[in-house]
């Protein structure tokens, strides 16, 4: 029973499809067989084609170091950021307060002027080009 107290009911689309019984279903094994024979003759007279997939082009040693040391320039600087974005509040009384936040503003624009060099190094490989050639496939919004 159900939580309203009916008996539940059983839905055509829930319930199995019952086997075919008799001279019907007999004629339907037949059909299928036939259909089946006759897709296999017609398989056999026109083979499937081979699947050409482009082979897609080796990545060159160069352009995996390009864009590590972009990564590792990427990270440095994000770091860097935090870490003088960290020292925005502390207003602390101490003398080397000021030397720290130079430091960290010194840190931060080193890191920024590598991640620039590194950006301008994968833009020049091959990689970058690709990617620059993949960008102008498609518009900005």
């Amino acid at each position: 029973m159900n939580l309203l107290g009916c008996p539940p009911v059983p839905s055509g689309a829930i319930a199995p499809a019952a086997p075919p019984v008799g001279a019907a279903g007999g004629q339907v094994t037949a059909k299928w067989v036939a259909l089946r024979a006759a897709l296999a003759k017609l398989a056999a007279k026109q083979p499937p084609r081979p699947v050409l997939v482009p082979t897609p082009a080796p990545i060159g040693p160069a352009a995996v170091v390009a864009r590590h040391a972009l990564a590792r320039a990427h990270a440095a600087f994000f770091d860097a950021c935090a870490a003088k974005w960290a020292l925005r509040d502390n207003y602390r009384t101490q003398p080397g307060r000021f030397a720290q936040l130079r430091a960290a503003i010194l840190r931060c624009r080193e890191a920024q002027f590598t991640y620039q060099a590194a950006a301008a190094a994968f833009h020049a490989s091959p990689a970058g080009a690709a990617l620059q050639a993949a960008r102008a496939k498609y518009p900005r919004f």
